[in-house]
C-alpha cells in the first residue's frame, strides 16, 4: 500500500522539480485546493473503495493542480500585447508627411502673360522673367510685332543633328552630345554665317552662336530659310531674314540647348529679348 503524503510535501516537491517560482499566496491557494479533496460517501450498490482510490483521486487533484501552476506560471512569461518579451517597445513616432513644395511663381501657360516670372517646365527647372506684351506657347515665349516682326526664346533640343548645308538637306551632322561637337557643327555649316562667343546663361558658362544666312555659299538664295537641327520629332529652321540666337551649355552632365530668334524685331524688341535671355534661371 502506498504511504500517502500531505499536500503540502507534494506541491513543494513538484514546484522545486520544476522551478517554478510562485508567490507564497498562491502557493498557499493551490494548497488548499489540495488539501479540501475528500472522500464521498459510496452509494450501497459500489464495492468498497479502498485507500489506493483515494490516492488516485489525490493524483487527479494534483495533477489539476500542477496544470493550474504552469498555466500562471507561463503567464508571467507571456509577452505583453504589442510586445516580443520583456519590457515593452517603446511606441514608434508616426513618420512626419514631407511637405509640398509651393512654386515661387506661377507655370508658363499659353496665351497673353502678365509682366513676371514663370517657370518653363513643371518643377521650377528653368524660369525666365518677361516685360509686357510677351505671350506664352509653353516651354517658349515670343512676343510679335508689326509687320509680322516678331521674337522668341525657349529650350531647343539636346538630341539635334546638325545641318551640314542649312540651305539644302538632307545631309546631317551628328554631335555626339557634347557643347563643343554643337558649336563646331554650327560654325561649319554651309550656308548659314556663324559668330561665337563665350557667356554665361543662368550663371553657368555656356558658348552662344549669333547665325545669320551667308548669301554667298547659300544655294537657295536671299529668299530661302535656314535649316538648323533636325530630331526625330521636327526640325529647327529660320525664316528668311531671321537671326538664330543659340546658347550651348552644360549642366549636370547634360547637353542643354536654348534658342531665341530675332524676325526684323525694332532695336527696342531686340533690347528685351536679350533682357529675357539674361533672366533665365535654373532652379527655383
Amino acid at each position: 500500500m502506498n504511504t500517502p503524503r500531505p499536500p503540502d510535501d507534494l506541491l513543494a516537491v513538484w514546484l522545486d522539480e520544476n522551478n517554478v517560482p510562485l508567490p507564497a499566496a498562491t502557493r498557499r491557494a493551490i494548497g488548499v485546493g489540495i488539501g479540501t479533496v475528500r472522500q464521498r460517501g459510496r452509494p450501497i450498490w459500489l464495492p468498497s473503495r479502498r485507500f489506493t482510490d483515494l490516492n488516485s483521486v489525490a493524483k487527479l487533484a494534483i495533477a489539476a493542480a500542477a496544470v493550474v501552476v504552469i498555466a500562471l506560471a507561463g503567464m508571467q512569461f507571456l509577452p505583453r500585447s504589442g510586445t516580443s518579451g520583456g519590457q515593452p517597445s517603446p511606441a514608434q513616432p508616426s513618420p512626419t508627411p514631407t511637405p509640398t513644395a509651393t512654386p515661387a511663381f506661377p507655370q508658363l501657360t499659353k496665351g497673353p502673360l502678365a509682366p513676371g516670372r514663370y517657370a518653363l517646365y513643371d518643377g521650377l527647372v528653368t524660369s525666365i522673367e518677361v516685360p509686357a506684351g510677351w505671350i506664352g506657347k509653353p516651354p517658349f515665349v515670343r512676343k510679335i510685332g508689326a509687320d509680322g516682326a516678331g521674337l522668341w526664346w525657349g529650350p531647343g533640343p539636346s538630341d539635334a543633328q546638325v545641318f551640314a548645308d542649312a540651305c539644302k538637306g538632307p545631309k546631317l551632322k551628328p554631335v555626339g552630345g557634347t557643347v563643343r561637337g554643337l558649336v563646331d557643327a554650327l560654325d561649319a555649316q554651309v550656308g548659314s554665317d556663324a559668330t561665337i562667343s563665350e557667356v554665361t546663361l543662368g550663371g553657368l558658362p555656356a558658348t552662344r552662336v549669333d547665325l545669320m544666312k551667308d548669301l554667298a555659299s547659300c544655294s537657295g538664295g536671299a529668299d530661302s530659310g535656314l535649316n538648323l537641327f533636325s530630331t526625330p520629332a521636327g526640325m529647327t529652321g529660320l525664316s528668311p531674314g531671321a537671326r538664330g540666337i543659340v546658347y550651348v551649355l552644360e549642366k549636370d552632365g547634360e547637353l542643354v540647348v536654348f534658342i531665341g530668334i530675332d524676325y526684323k524685331a525694332t532695336a527696342s524688341d531686340v533690347a528685351e529679348l536679350e533682357g529675357v535671355i539674361a533672366s533665365t534661371q535654373f532652379g527655383p
